[in-house]
């Protein structure tokens, strides 16, 4: 890019820079949700082996057996309402998931306009270069030919001295 960015470069790299601030968020978000369905699914495991160590401590009496039985119940009911929690939390990581993949392709976008916007200013900016250029040259070449010696024709028809012939056509 040459010179100054246009307006429309700066608030496209503004809108860049917030883009890039709401994906960070939104991934620190994911992993957060990703860490509690681990959470969750390792509460859920230790809940069922919990349940299944209860009902064989208290086969021998039968006070203890019913102890058993309820505590396992107990248990069970619980790993029952985290593998609710667990499949609530899933969902919200699915939902995490596809707003980081979408703020991702909205990012991905900007930065394709930016650079459109970019490549246009540079060609705007080499248009007017070239403008620039031909007007010096058109001026130029206007002064030149405005001079007492007629422009180039002192020189000969190549403008580089006589002609063979001996005549300053």
């Amino acid at each position: 890019m040459s010179g100054t960015p246009t307006t429309t470069q700066r608030q496209l790299g503004r809108l860049l820079e917030l883009q890039q601030l709401q994906l960070d968020r939104q991934q620190a978000q994911l992993v957060a949700q990703q860490q509690l369905c681990q959470r969750v699914q390792g509460t859920v495991q230790r809940l069922e082996s919990l349940g299944a160590h209860a009902s064989l401590a208290g086969s021998q009496l039968p006070g203890l057996a019913q102890n058993s039985a309820v505590y396992k119940q107990a248990m069970l009911a619980w790993a029952d309402q985290q593998r609710q929690e667990l499949v609530r939390r899933q969902a919200e990581l699915a939902q995490a998931q596809a707003q980081a993949m979408e703020s991702a392709r909205r990012q991905a976008s900007l930065k394709q306009l930016l650079s459109l916007a970019d490549a246009r200013a540079q060609v705007d900016a080499q248009r007017r270069e070239q403008k620039r250029d031909d007007e010096v040259a058109s001026q130029a070449a206007q002064a030149g030919a405005s001079t007492s010696f007629g422009g180039l024709s002192a020189f000969g028809p190549t403008g580089f001295g006589p002609t063979p012939w001996g005549s300053n056509v």
